[in-house]
């Protein structure tokens, strides 16, 4: 049996709520947007303060400090390193698991661009970098890379072409 399933969509916001970088992989409409940001930002508040984040130091163990919530058939997943804020939604085949990991991968990736803190000013300062970070690891709502190792390389591949 073969489950269909994508991710739907990746964010990273500030922890004042200001988002910094949004993907949504199928389109949709403006409105439509802001109900699933809404829905997210309301699924990470009644979880309780502070539930899904980590410290910086731990930002290796984000995956398995995830904040979980379903909507309808869709996943969402959630957490905090420093003052920035990950979410992500999946459907089908991508739960909870395949989210945090893509969580974890974009938040390692992060931390390998970066190299100053998960602060909102360092993440507009490498904003295209971590974009092209993001790209690697989800494609077309498909993930690719989990690992910063491999998305370190392919980001290097990128800027050399």
């Amino acid at each position: 049996m073969v489950l269909a399933g994508r991710v739907l969509c990746v964010m990273m916001a500030s922890a004042s709520g200001h988002v910094i970088l949004e993907r949504f992989y199928d389109p949709i409409s403006e409105p439509e947007q802001m109900r699933w940001r809404d829905r997210l930002h309301r699924a990470e508040a009644s979880s309780g303060a502070g539930a899904s984040t980590v410290a910086e130091s731990d930002c290796d163990k984000l995956a398995t400090r995830c904040g979980v919530a379903r909507h309808g058939d869709e996943n969402m997943v959630w957490c905090g390193v420093g003052d920035l804020r990950f979410y992500a939604v999946g459907s089908g085949e991508y739960d909870e698991y395949t989210l945090a990991e893509v969580l974890q991968a974009l938040a390692s990736s992060v931390k390998g661009i970066v190299k100053k803190g998960f602060t909102e000013a360092h993440a507009f300062e490498h904003y295209g970098m971590i974009c092209l970070a993001l790209d690697e690891i989800v494609c077309d709502g498909v993930v690719e890379a989990t690992t910063w190792d491999t998305i370190r390389r392919a980001i290097k591949l990128k800027m050399a072409d």
